[in-house]
């Protein structure tokens, strides 16, 4: 008899032991969607889990469907309003998406979009009918390149960007108002001044050992 309760105790709990290891490993392959930046993929398996025995009413669960959800929305304005060149805009709905995925593979489009903007008031400096305004645009060109440096853009075009803009306010009476050099290009420039020196070194060290 007991061994008799034993099978027919199994019969009902493998059955649903399975179930809910699978529906587990479901939310563990939503969220790697999601972590990804698939948010198509990752909100319609939440929904699917949300439905299941294993999660109904899971708040987690819920609440990740909405993460997907608003995801979606902020990478496709992200998206949209680049490609009209109002990367201000852009940019906005690009920081509401990494306030909801922080690993969004796309978040090294952040600094981009900084330094698009700033391209953006060099262009409209160079247009300007008014020193004055020149000098304007100028001074928010070169906060935008230190913002896109300081996110991250540590690139040799950004500091060249900066150089110039440095140098036009140099040439325009009214760029004295603009707060110039920049600490994050004298940086750069001591450690990669101290980065040829060492190599310079390993070159000699090489040549003579």
């Amino acid at each position: 008899m007991k061994k008799a309760l034993i099978v027919i105790f199994s019969l009902f709990y493998l059955p649903s032991f399975a179930q809910s290891e699978y529906f587990k490993l479901k939310k563990l392959e939503a969220d790697d969607y999601f972590m990804a930046g698939r948010y198509w993929d990752a909100f319609f398996l939440y929904r699917n889990l949300a439905k299941s025995p294993e999660f109904e009413g899971d708040y987690t669960i819920e609440n990740q469907i909405k993460n997907s959800s608003r995801a979606m929305y902020h990478w496709r304005k992200t998206e949209n309003y680049r490609a009209f060149q109002q990367y201000e805009t852009a940019k906005a709905h690009m920081k509401e998406l990494l306030q909801i995925n922080p690993s969004d593979p796309n978040r090294g489009l952040l600094p981009i979009l900084t330094l698009e903007i700033a391209n953006q008031m060099k262009r409209r400096a160079i247009a300007s009918k008014t020193q004055e305004g020149a000098a304007d645009y100028l001074g928010k060109a070169l906060t935008y390149y230190n913002l896109a440096l300081e996110e991250g853009l540590k690139d040799e075009m950004v500091f060249s960007f900066i150089r110039q803009v440095e140098k036009a306010l140099e040439g325009n009476p009214y760029g004295t108002k603009i707060k110039q050099p920049t600490s994050y290009d004298l940086n750069y420039q001591k450690n990669k001044e101290e980065r040829e020196r060492t190599i310079e070194i390993l070159k000699k060290q090489e040549e003579n050992p």
